[in-house]
Order: C-alpha cells, then structure tokens, then sequence
C-alpha cells in the first residue's frame, strides 16, 4: 500500500509542477508549491502576494485497462472503440468525474479558493477534441473556483497545454 501512496503522491506533484511552470511562464505569475497533503492534494502560493490556492488534482482515463496501460502495469495494447464513440465516452468520463470531485470538495475545510486540476492522459483524446466536444461537457455547481484540463504537448514535448473549464 505504501508504494501506491508514494506513486499517487509523485503522480500529483509532477502535475501541480507542471501546472506550476505553465502559470508562472505563460501568464507570468510567480506560484510555488507550499504543501502537498490531502483535502487538497497541493497548495500554491502566489510569491508576489502570498496568495494561496487549494489544488485538487486527479487524472482522466477512458477506463481501468487504459490507466493500467499508461502507468505501465499492463503490456498489452488498449483495445479502444472507433474514434466518435471513444471520444463519447471520455467526455461521459469526464463529466462522471467532474461530478465526483464537485461532491467530494464539499467537504473541504479550506481558507483559500480551490482548483481542480484534472490531467488528461489518454494518448488518445488530446486538446482538439475537448474543443470538439465542449459542449457536451457538463460542470456541476462545486466549490472549485476554477477548474482546469491539463494535456500533454507533443510538439514540446511537455505538459504545457492548460484549458479552463471554469
């Protein structure tokens, strides 16, 4: 069990990090991790003005086989669905998690706003689709002020494309 925890702890640090460096070098902000702990996962600070922001931060994929896959607990190819139906079914993933995590951060006892960062890791459904299909994603009301898409950049090479969802 312990190993798990060590992984989930490293698997959201390296995309509270990356959120980190697209905020600081693309919006010019000057954020750091100050925290990583539970309830939320991460908290940032504004080093300017010594605001914080609460960061929740999980990962999407299309099933329990494609995560498998990614994280490489399994060799075997991902068998997906033609294009349009995959896609379909990622934004139904998409909006079952959007809802889970709307109703778990009701229970959060924060003083500073909360983030969602949800890292999209299917090398199959990448920015160009979210813009397809954003009208059927659908956010609930939640206690997340903003509400981010993280994608991989295949051209830098880098987890440096963030979408707003809210």
């Amino acid at each position: 069990m312990e190993d798990f925890l060590d992984e989930k702890w490293i698997i959201e640090e390296s995309a509270a990090q990356a959120l980190v460096e697209i905020l600081n070098s693309q919006q010019g902000k000057r954020y750091k991790i100050v925290t990583h702990d539970d309830r939320p996962d991460i908290v940032i600070e504004n080093q300017e003005d010594g605001t914080r922001l609460g960061v929740e931060v999980t990962h999407l994929f299309y099933d329990s086989e494609e995560a498998r896959y990614v994280f490489g607990r399994s060799h075997e190819e991902v068998d997906h669905p033609p294009d349009s139906e995959y896609i379909e079914g990622y934004v139904r993933r998409l909006n079952a998690l959007l809802q889970q995590k709307s109703e778990k951060a009701k229970g959060y006892n924060h003083q500073y706003p909360l983030a969602l960062l949800i890292r999209v890791v299917s090398p199959l459904f990448h920015i160009c689709n979210f813009q397809i299909y954003a009208s059927s994603i659908v956010v609930p009301p939640s206690d997340f002020e903003i509400i981010w898409l993280l994608f991989y950049d295949f051209v830098e090479r880098r987890w440096a494309l963030l979408k707003r969802l809210q």
